[in-house]
């Protein structure tokens, strides 16, 4: 909802449910370091099945029979004991990734990885008592301080941001295995306000404890929430969950699930913002078109073609006021398009099949840096085996897609853009209602504001990726200058237009 719209429907509606947070950028200054990372397009993979074992991917620290991380913590602990398991553990986490990695990751245009880990990780398996993760917390003892020193640590010395995904909730947020603990398909987290208790407590804890890092890009309070019509019990968890966080650091982004309807999300957004004012949130969609029975009786072109009009659309009020990422997606198709495609769904090494895969990965990356402002992580980054396929990060980057070029226009440009849609904008406006007394000027006052935002994130090398949470704040910073006005709106719409213009060069 764009955000003058707002003022109407805010006159008499209290929006004390989800604290406010900083502005992403202090008023009238170009953004500092710390305020780069949580607010640019970020780039980048999954660190998958590290902290949050998927033994599809990383098979190492599976005993016989395991098929999640608890099953693996506790096959391991009945084997070795649980300083023989910790020990095992430790070397995998600390093996995955060393600074030929990072330097890779720099300089192939990474600005951000996302790094799933489970509950049990938090201060060392702290905050486990009353879970089924409570007799293994010895195993995650020094997870926490690995997770600071091997992950956030050396990710900064590279200029990567680090996203805290909390991937696995206690009970499971989702009926799935990845969430570390098989519930039979249920999501019990939701019905258990005690596990929503001991993670609110542990959020706190974690958002006080990594704030001394200027490269954590966001904390992730859930994966994948449980689909729901009412999403009731997943409001309430998210209020008091930023909450908490807001409490030891007001400007952190926090990352939800969209629970795979994202205008549900957009609108509870918008519902908790007034005008000027941002809650510091991102919705987290995922895209993946290998798993529905839908998308699996299409073929390779039909479902390629059909992102334009499914991935992230039909948001209400487009999405105004709300910034979107991918948390996950991929290059992968299920086996039964490339058999409809005449092709066998087995052999892997295909021309064809890569050309399939390769065109689908491209179109999603289009859509995503058009649709989703604060990012996207591909899922994932690598595998014991060394090669994933359409899942492999390392294996797709420049073949189905590429990080978004970057470069700083000269004012020129600036100039030239600004007089031309100034022009069409005055024109067409005037035109609809002659005897109007518009305010054009706040129109060019918007497009020069948004041009000078993104010209400071081009200067340090990235874009600008939460453009709402941007537009928000100069936003108060003009109504505090210039007072508030119904032309508003003309505002607004230079600073969409100042933004579209320069990501279009």
């Amino acid at each position: 909802m764009g955000l003058s719209k707002l003022v109407d429907k805010m006159k008499n509606h209290s929006v004390a449910s989800v604290n406010a947070a900083d502005p992403p950028v202090d008023a009238g200054k170009a953004p500092l370091k710390k305020q780069i990372y949580r607010a640019r397009y970020n780039f980048g993979p999954n660190f998958g099945a590290v902290f949050v074992g998927e033994k599809w991917i990383f098979h190492l620290i599976f005993p016989e029979g395991a098929e999640t991380e608890l099953q693996a913590a506790e096959g391991n602990i009945k084997e070795l004991g649980v300083d023989g398991a910790r020990e095992k553990y430790e070397n995998h986490w600390k093996s995955y990734v060393n600074d030929d990695d990072w330097a890779w990751l720099h300089d192939n245009g990474v600005t951000a990885i996302r790094l799933p880990i489970g509950y049990w990780n938090i201060d060392g398996g702290k905050y486990t008592k009353g879970t089924k993760f409570e007799k293994v917390a010895g195993v995650y003892k020094n997870s926490w301080d690995i997770i600071k020193k091997n992950y956030i640590e050396p990710a900064g010395r590279f200029d990567i941001g680090v996203l805290i995904d909390i991937h696995g909730l206690p009970f499971g947020a989702n009926g799935n295995d990845h969430s570390g603990e098989t519930n039979n398909g249920k999501a019990e987290f939701w019905s258990k306000s005690s596990a929503q208790s001991l993670i609110i407590d542990a959020l706190k804890f974690l958002a006080g404890d990594i704030a001394q890092y200027e490269n954590v890009a966001g904390i992730q309070i859930v994966n994948e929430a449980e689909f729901s019509d009412s999403a009731t019990k997943q409001k309430k968890y998210y209020a008091d969950a930023i909450n908490a966080i807001r409490s030891v650091d007001k400007s952190v982004p926090v990352v939800i699930s969209d629970g795979w309807w994202p205008d549900q999300w957009a609108k509870w957004v918008q519902e908790n913002q007034d005008i000027g004012t941002t809650i510091g949130v991102v919705v987290d969609h995922h895209v993946y078109r290998c798993f529905d029975d839908k998308d699996k009786n299409k073929d390779p072109n039909q479902i390629t073609q059909d992102l334009e009009g499914d991935l992230l659309t039909n948001l209400t009020e487009d999405g105004s006021g709300v910034d979107f990422m991918v948390g996950e997606w991929s290059c992968v198709l299920d086996g039964q398009l490339f058999s409809k495609a005449g092709l066998d769904p087995n052999d892997y090494g295909n021309s064809k099949r890569a050309e399939f895969a390769s065109n689908y990965g491209a179109k999603v990356a289009d859509l995503i840096f058009k649709r989703a402002g604060a990012g996207c992580y591909f899922w994932t980054y690598k595998f014991e085996s060394g090669n994933g396929g359409e899942w492999d990060f390392r294996q797709q980057l420049h073949n189905a897609f590429s990080p978004p070029r970057i470069s700083v226009p000269d004012e020129n440009k600036f100039n030239e853009l600004l007089e031309n849609n100034f022009k069409a904008h005055s024109d067409y406006w005037n035109s609809q209602n002659p005897k109007e007394k518009y305010e054009h000027d706040r129109y060019k006052e918007g497009f020069t504001v948004a041009w000078n935002d993104n010209l400071e994130f081009a200067k340090q090398g990235s874009l600008l990726g939460r453009r709402q949470a941007l537009k928000s704040a100069r936003l108060k910073e003009h109504i505090d200058a210039k007072g508030k006005s119904k032309f508003l709106w003309e505002w607004e719409q230079g600073y969409d237009k100042g933004c579209e213009e320069f990501t279009n060069l």
